[in-house]
């Protein structure tokens, strides 16, 4: 788009100087505020050629050069301030849907996540799972060695949770000591799997920070059949099924509405 500006500068006498700024505010916008410096340079250098082509001020090049500085402040200008309000733009967004302590997703953002997987799984019949983290004794830890070292442990689990399962699943911080993990596409064998890979790496982690253990429920469905609300109610109940059976073991179930049989795994 700059080459073509400065091929439309070198041949009419129209100013394009706002339609150059065009890529500038792109590339800002995308690359930051360094890019749409080097930007705007190439974009004053083929406005350079341009006007030069045509010598429009004959013997006073010092007025096409003079020229060339001032659009290359505006453009270096318009340059940081897009890169600055992209920045706030981010970090408005991280705000919005990131947890502060752990860096994981937040409630609001993992609730808009699952109505969207919930739609996805009823159009393409895709397998979906919930699993539900609740950490046991947490108070205990926060009320025998501080709020710091509860926020270690909670950093640790987001830590190694995220270490240890897929890209697309997507790990959220519910609040307080409640973590929630929703596995898109995936087979109840698979999600057996992850059960014990999460009881297993959650506990180890917590090895540290006795006496808190990880409870885990996970609910799967073959086709979303309910709310996202609902899904995640049924894997809170599983979770809460783990506390009173001894609490540090996970809980797999097969939810199925349809039929009355429900298979379940237990560690």
């Amino acid at each position: 788009m700059i080459i073509t500006v400065g091929m439309l500068r070198a041949k009419t006498d129209v100013e394009l100087t706002s339609l150059a700024l065009i890529p500038v505010l792109i590339i800002s916008w995308i690359g930051g505020q360094w890019n749409g410096l080097v930007m705007s340079l190439l974009s004053v250098g083929l406005w350079l050629i341009g006007d030069f082509s045509k010598m429009q001020f004959h013997n006073n090049s010092w007025i096409i050069w003079m020229n060339a500085t001032t659009r290359f402040i505006t453009y270096g200008l318009v340059a940081y301030l897009i890169a600055k309000i992209q920045r706030q733009f981010v970090s408005a967004f991280q705000l919005a849907s990131l947890d502060p302590l752990t860096g994981l997703h937040n409630r609001r953002s993992f609730l808009n996540f699952g109505l969207s997987e919930v739609s996805r799984s009823i159009r393409y019949s895709h397998s979906l799972a919930i699993a539900f983290l609740d950490l046991d004794n947490f108070k205990k830890l926060n009320d025998s060695k501080g709020h710091d070292v509860g926020d270690v442990a909670l950093q640790a689990i987001a830590k190694t949770l995220t270490e240890n399962l897929r890209a697309n699943d997507r790990i959220t911080r519910l609040g307080g000591d409640e973590f929630a993990i929703l596995l898109p596409e995936i087979q109840y064998e698979e999600a057996i799997e992850v059960g014990h890979k999460i009881s297993n790496t959650v506990n180890t982690v917590l090895y540290d920070f006795p006496p808190v253990t990880g409870s885990i429920g996970i609910a799967w469905f073959g086709v979303a059949d309910r709310t996202f609300h609902e899904m995640l109610k049924v894997a809170d109940q599983l979770m809460y099924e783990v506390k009173a059976s001894g609490k540090g073991n996970f809980r797999c179930q097969n939810i199925t509405l349809k039929t009355d049989s429900k298979k379940s795994s237990d560690s």
